[in-house]
């Protein structure tokens, strides 16, 4: 899989929606441009071609499909290898040290297993400490595997960055293991004790019934497919039924050891500082900071593209970047997507941020019903921005009801 497109099946979950098994994609030949997001962006915020309709109801039709197409694509492009035994599991994650002791695990793995978040390996002088643990026990359980193979090690604490499906419910594959603390926010915990299989972000984007929608998508596509895309939609069908048992296994797992502000682990010479810069994507992100190796584990707070606003606070947001630009790094490690060096990108996001909130505020303020809202917001001009795009129906209806919420407390 290139390293140009490897990324995308990392946030299929937040991709889907329920519509997209009545769309046929068209021949992938025809996305295999580099006007496509493919190459560039995540997939959370999939952007539509430079040439594509302006209009706001065409480009929400041209985004729609660009998705459905995308969703088929990004499948496409990962291992033709998906039935996996269970003695194989170390094969599904590539580790990749970025810093002395310091290993990124993208979500891309070696395309066995839907993974569908980055994580973090830490290797002190005595243990280990893991940033983030997937979508799944067995997605958890495949990671530690992978620690295995650079170290012996124990692993000490998983530290959870957020409450989101995609990075936390992994977390009861650590839980099987002695001596093992799972550290998170405050607000993290009491999302996860709660029911936690029952929230709209899991079951709009990631419960078994939106899984199997997609599966279906793919098996009928699977009757019109070129030669050159059937072994890969099989593969990649083949994937998501594993992943839908999986699923089945799943117990939300909350962190054992909470913090509200900060918190620090010293392990001989390095400082690993857990950092609770504000509310943003949730009200409880947590990053990871490594203050001698330059770098942050930024989880979903901030990466190359569109933060997913469901559970978010963009009132807050932009405040709470701000806090982030101020860390003395060279190296944000996102929890989607590729490696970020650039900070210019974070004011990328702050404006999308600020854009976003003017045009909600206004339609709230318009007596605009959520669905109303959705049909009215032009976020198109950010499709020429890497990462940025108008959002899906059902994903943009939940960030708009939330954003609603937040001017409702104010």
């Amino acid at each position: 899989m290139s390293d140009s497109s490897a990324f995308f099946i990392s946030d299929l979950l937040q991709a889907c929606w329920l519509q997209l098994i009545d769309l046929r994609p068209a021949r992938l030949s025809k996305l295999n441009t580099p006007n496509y997001p493919c190459k560039t962006c995540h997939p959370k915020a999939c952007y539509s071609p430079p040439n594509s309709p302006t209009k706001r109801r065409d480009m929400k039709l041209s985004n729609f499909t660009c998705w459905a197409h995308l969703f088929t694509l990004c499948l496409v492009i990962s291992s033709a290898s998906c039935d996996v035994p269970e003695q194989e599991m170390e094969t599904a994650h590539s580790l990749e040290e970025i810093a002395s002791g310091v290993y990124f695990a993208s979500s891309e793995g070696t395309g066995e297993m839907l993974l569908m978040s980055n994580a973090m390996v830490i290797v002190n002088d005595e243990d280990v400490i893991v940033v983030d643990s997937h979508v799944t026990a067995e997605s958890g359980r495949s990671l530690i595997a992978a620690v295995r193979t650079v170290t012996d090690l124990p692993i000490r604490y998983l530290v959870n960055t957020h409450f989101h499906f995609d990075h936390a419910h992994g977390n009861q594959a650590f839980a099987e293991h002695d001596h093992l603390d799972i550290v998170g926010h405050d607000y993290t915990r009491e999302k996860m004790t709660g029911d936690a299989l029952a929230e709209s972000s899991y079951l709009t984007l990631g419960a078994p019934e939106v899984m199997a929608g997609r599966k279906a998508a793919l098996e009928s596509w699977l009757g019109d497919a070129a030669d050159d895309e059937r072994n890969g939609l099989t593969a990649q069908a083949a994937m998501m039924r594993r992943h839908i048992v999986a699923l089945a296994e799943v117990e939300p797992t909350p962190p054992s050891v909470t913090l509200n502000d900060r918190m620090s682990i010293f392990r001989g010479e390095r400082e690993i500082r857990l950092v609770h810069l504000g509310r943003g994507h949730t009200g409880g992100d947590v990053v990871v900071y490594l203050p001698s190796e330059r770098l942050v584990f930024t989880g979903d707070l901030f990466f190359a593209g569109a933060p997913f606003l469901g559970d978010g606070f963009a009132d807050e947001y932009p405040e709470t970047l701000e806090r982030l630009k101020s860390l003395d790094v060279d190296m944000f490690v996102p929890g989607h997507g590729p490696i970020v060096t650039d900070k210019a990108q974070i004011q990328v996001t702050q404006n999308y941020l600020a854009d976003y909130w003017t045009q909600v505020s206004e339609a709230y303020l318009a007596g605009l019903t959520v669905d109303e809202a959705v049909a009215e917001i032009d976020l198109s001009s950010w499709g020429t921005s890497a990462g940025f795009s108008m959002r899906p129906p059902a994903v943009m209806a939940l960030e708009v009801a939330q954003m609603y919420r937040r001017i409702e407390a104010s």
